[in-house]
This record gives C-alpha cells, sequence and structure tokens, in this order.
C-alpha cells in the first residue's frame, strides 16, 4: 500500500513538472513575442498610402496622422479609419502588411445609391448607402458618345444641370432623385433627414435591380407626391414607401400585358389605375 501511496506521489510530481515546464516555455514565448513586437525589427518605415476616386493621395496623406514607432503589429486601422473619415467620402480603409516594414494603406469610399438634383441651387448631392449625404458633385460634365462621364477633361459633349446629374448617377450605377425640396439642406457627412428623400431611398432599396433598371428618376417633392419616371417615357404615381414589392409587382405585370401605357398609379396597389394611348 505505501508503495502504491509512493507511486502515485511520483506521477503526481512528475506531470506538475511538465505542466510547470509547459507554462515557463509558454512564459518565454510571450516575453520574447512582447520584445519582438516593441522593437524596432517590424517598424513600418515603408508607408504608403494610396488614393481613390474621390480621395487623393495628397488629401489621405494629411488626414492619416500614424504615431512615431508605428509597427506592423501596433497598427491601429480604427484610428486610422477615424482620421480618413474626416473625409465624407470614406467609409473606412484597408490596411494591407507586408513583413518586414510595408503598411499599405487604401482609403474605402461610400457606395453612392443616389444622386439628389436641387434645381433650386443647380446642386447634385451624392447620397451613400447608409443614407449619408456625401458631397456636391459638379452640374457640368463631359461625357463622350455614349453619355458615358469622362474624367479625362476629353469628353465630346458637355452636360449641364439636371442632365449632368442624370448622366452621374448612371456612372455611379445610382438613381437620381428628383424635384428635391428648396428647403432641403445637405450637410457633407450628415445623415439624410428630409422624409421625402428618405422615402425616395427607400424605393431605390425597395425595388429589384432589374425595375431600377428601367426608372430614369424618382421625383420626390413629398412623400405623398413621389412618382418614378421610366426610360420608356412612362410615370408611375408612388405615394409613399408603402408595400413597394406590391406595387412593383403591379407595374410589372400592367406593362406586360397592355399595350400603350402611358401612365399607372400604384398608390393603391390593390386599387390601381392607368392610362393608356390608343393603338391602331
Amino acid at each position: 500500500m505505501a508503495n502504491k501511496t509512493s507511486d502515485a506521489a511520483s506521477v503526481v510530481t512528475g506531470k506538475g513538472k511538465i505542466v510547470g515546464g509547459v507554462l515557463a516555455v509558454l512564459a518565454v514565448l510571450v516575453v520574447v513575442a512582447v520584445v519582438v513586437i516593441n522593437s524596432g525589427l517590424f517598424t513600418a518605415t515603408d508607408i504608403q498610402i494610396q488614393g481613390s476616386e474621390h480621395v487623393t493621395k495628397h488629401d489621405a496623406i494629411q488626414l492619416i496622422d500614424l504615431p512615431e514607432g508605428t509597427s506592423l503589429f501596433n497598427v491601429d486601422p480604427d484610428q486610422i479609419t477615424e482620421d480618413l473619415k474626416q473625409n465624407p467620402w470614406v467609409s473606412g480603409v484597408d490596411v494591407q502588411r507586408q513583413f518586414p516594414h510595408t503598411l499599405i494603406i487604401t482609403p474605402m469610399e461610400r457606395k453612392v445609391i443616389a444622386i439628389a438634383y436641387i434645381s433650386s441651387d443647380d446642386l447634385a448631392w451624392a447620397i451613400g448607402d447608409d443614407d449619408t449625404w456625401i458631397a456636391p458633385l459638379s452640374t457640368s460634365v463631359e461625357v463622350d458618345d455614349q453619355g458615358n462621364v469622362i474624367t479625362t477633361g476629353q469628353g465630346s459633349n458637355t452636360l449641364n444641370g439636371i442632365d449632368a446629374a442624370l448622366a452621374l448617377a448612371k456612372h455611379y450605377g445610382a438613381v437620381l432623385l428628383t424635384d428635391v425640396s428648396a428647403d432641403v439642406a445637405p450637410v457633407s457627412g450628415q445623415a439624410v433627414s428630409s422624409k421625402a428623400v428618405k422615402a425616395g431611398l427607400e424605393y431605390v432599396r425597395g425595388f429589384s435591380s432589374e425595375f431600377l433598371g428601367q426608372v430614369k428618376d424618382i421625383s420626390t417633392p413629398s412623400v405623398e407626391a413621389i412618382s418614378a419616371n421610366l426610360n420608356n417615357g412612362i410615370e408611375v404615381s408612388l405615394g409613399d414607401s408603402d408595400d413597394i414589392a406590391k406595387k412593383e409587382r403591379v407595374v410589372t405585370k400592367l406593362l406586360s400585358q397592355v399595350e400603350g401605357v402611358t401612365y399607372i398609379n400604384v398608390r393603391s396597389p390593390g386599387n390601381y389605375t392607368f392610362r393608356n394611348a390608343p393603338t391602331s
């Protein structure tokens, strides 16, 4: 009995030594890791700051404030994002680490889902997919023969006003919002607060991509008076942003079944009306 007890004690002692040895090794590795991370072995001495479509490399460099001694391990992408978000086009940042000393920082821009044309000021405001006013865009743009926006200054035609806004919406794969009330006062980086504009954005998100491809613009003078003008010239009175999918189904079905339609009212999709021109 005494021998068994002695053997058991020896096993426990042996296991204790193994565990202790493992912990000691781990402690040493942690110390080594801390020393390496805080040493100059991986200091970011080659910092490459990229530009984007609306954030030039120069602007990005001016906005980013990297602490002295930043390394590939302690670089703070959240702080870089906060720095870059002083530019309203920026939604985030991509930080790539290339060992041993290179950091590549690239601004990530907001996706434009709508262009709001405010005719009273002749301004075309870009709106992001987070319902944020991004920035005003020039309402004088150069386009090629197909109507595509040219940014190199070598376009064959110049568009102004609402025509420029429509070309910009096409350029960004966005939807043009028209008839925006003159009392709407966008501020870069702030959320859209206009009820009519917000309802227009709900239609932008609620319509299918196939149906949006048929929409020339969405008129947003007020929530109740929202309408869509289709590329084929048909006006669709939409009203408030309830039952968006049902309204789309009614319009799509009607257009597939009736010829010569010029106007559709789906404010109440269960009781829609339409007009069509006589056909020979």
